[in-house]
């Protein structure tokens, strides 16, 4: 799909239609939606006095022009109550109007940027949630798919601003956004594909195409590498797979290699999950595809960092294995030693993701020295129970990172909440065999899950981002929403993006 950014008068474009904006039971238009309305004889304040435009954020009304515009059809969509209005909400608005678009049929259609003149938002970052509301809008996964389906696609999508002295704001908010949507679509892409093509090995070679088109450095610890650098837990999870596993690091250098080593953003990749030993019930296993999401984020956010060029030094740390039963798999009851040399207790080989995240932690806050360390994960069941599919569990040893993360959740609609991490859970880790057990049963499964990782990032600075409801459907049933599809939403990349940004104005 081709995206462009278009000065000039609204009612002057040519193309299929035009998404515009309204907020609930207001009439009062102005700029370059005053300008629609006019052109149509009142056609759009129509649509609101009739009630066909709802108070609900995102619904839709469309208009055909009848030859009064050279667009052939405008549409209004709600951007809900103007108290309620958020950065947010105009991406969530925006990518319903570019969807109602293209289910009437449209292939070229343009959108203003929203937000402005009657939401009060400033030009530039309302630039860029209008253009990351309809590129993560319009996003679909059909690879797959031979026949062609009834919704069709969209070719083309121009952002149009008819003033010329804001077009240099309208540029950078765009490309910041379009640079941050594109990589949030590659994280949903690498999600979304299944086990037997994302392997290890294949999320290592886009790692590296990545690297060589945007320059980031980039290698690969493999089995062996691994194994010298006593990485016991993520090998006791690769052993059951005959699929080669892999650490992949890319490491962006924004700030020079004499500056401090900087922050690191570390993915769980467990490109097929069966459970292993402890396997899990067949139904929905197919889903288990998606437990690499951590790590396909992680490698998407180098992506845009690397484009976006902030002041800081940035490193993605990814483990990628498989985890499946066969005569070579680790089992309940082994005892695994971690880079650290601590020794863990196997309760559940289907508590594998903190395993290849402690060596990960190890390997990035004590050979690496990042800080600070946040690492993503589809780790625990546990936590759709808690927070469902809309916010992302914190849990941290540092306050203010804690309350950074929750900033820059409000701020992308990628939402994080933070959860306790009391010494009283760390208790329940307790081995009789080891010096830790991977799994405290289910009291508290997502605050002892991360309590676990904790225990491998020493005094280093960490958040640690369960993920496992707020990523889609992975475990339950989400649903679409807005510009957020309903499974392997690419959640956190813009999170990880908008941290390196936000450490790098510090």
């Amino acid at each position: 799909m081709e995206f462009k950014i278009q000065s000039g008068a609204v009612t002057t474009w040519q193309g299929d239609g035009i998404v515009v904006s309204a907020f609930a039971g207001e009439t009062a238009f102005s700029g370059a939606t005053a300008a629609l309305d006019r052109a149509l004889d009142g056609a759009l304040s129509r649509l609101i006095t009739q009630d066909e435009v709802k108070e609900k954020l995102g619904s839709t009304a469309i208009v055909h022009t009848l030859g009064k515009l050279p667009a052939e059809r405008v549409c209004v969509v709600s951007m809900g109550k103007r108290a309620e209005f958020a950065l947010d909400r105009l991406r969530y608005a925006v990518a319903n109007g570019a969807k109602a678009l293209r289910k009437a049929g449209a292939k070229n259609i343009a959108t203003i940027v929203l937000g402005t003149d009657v939401g009060g938002l400033d030009v530039e970052s309302a630039a860029q949630a209008t253009t990351e509301g309809v590129l993560l809008g319009l996003w679909r996964f059909r690879k797959y798919h031979t026949i062609p389906d009834e919704i069709g696609t969209v070719d083309a999508v121009t952002l149009l601003e008819s003033d010329a002295a804001r077009m240099p704001a309208v540029q950078a908010g765009a490309t910041r956004g379009r640079i941050i949507a594109e990589a949030t679509n590659l994280a949903r892409d690498m999600a979304n594909e299944p086990g037997n093509a994302m392997t290890p090995t294949r999320m290592a070679e886009i790692a590296r195409d990545i690297a060589q088109k945007h320059g980031l450095e980039f290698y690969v610890i493999d089995r062996a590498q691994a194994k010298g650098l006593g990485m016991g837990a993520f090998l006791g999870v690769a052993q059951g797979s005959d699929e080669p596993p892999a650490i992949i690091v890319l490491r962006y250098w924004g700030a020079g290699k004499n500056a401090a080593p900087g922050l690191g953003l570390v993915g769980k990749a467990i490109t097929f999950d069966s459970g292993g030993i402890s396997i899990k019930p067949s139904e929905g296993m197919q889903d288990m595809k998606g437990d690499m999401s951590g790590g396909a984020a992680t490698i998407a956010a180098l992506q845009a960092i690397a484009q976006l060029k902030p002041r800081i030094n940035v490193t993605g740390i990814v483990p990628a294995t498989e985890n499946l039963p066969s005569g070579k798999a680790f089992k309940p009851g082994d005892i695994l030693k971690a880079a650290n040399g601590k020794t863990i207790e196997v309760v559940s080989t289907d508590a594998e993701g903190r395993l290849v995240l402690a060596d990960a932690c190890v390997y990035a806050t004590q050979t690496l020295k990042l800080s600070p360390v946040v690492d993503a994960a589809t780790l625990t069941g546990a936590m759709v129970i808690a927070l469902g599919h809309h916010r992302t569990g914190v849990f941290s040893n540092n306050q203010e990172l804690t309350e950074l993360l929750f900033k820059i959740g409000e701020e992308t609609g990628e939402k994080n909440w933070a959860l306790p991490m009391d010494e009283e859970y760390h208790e329940q880790l307790k081995s009789d065999w080891a010096d830790l057990r991977n799994s405290a049963g289910r009291p508290g499964g997502s605050i002892t899950a991360a309590w676990f990782i904790r225990n491998f990032v020493g005094e280093t600075p960490w958040a640690h981002l369960d993920i496992a409801g707020s990523v889609g459907g992975l475990l339950g049933d989400a649903k679409e929403n807005g510009y957020q599809n309903k499974w392997g939403n690419g959640t956190p990349t813009r999170t990880f993006v908008n941290l390196a940004l936000a450490l790098a104005e510090k």
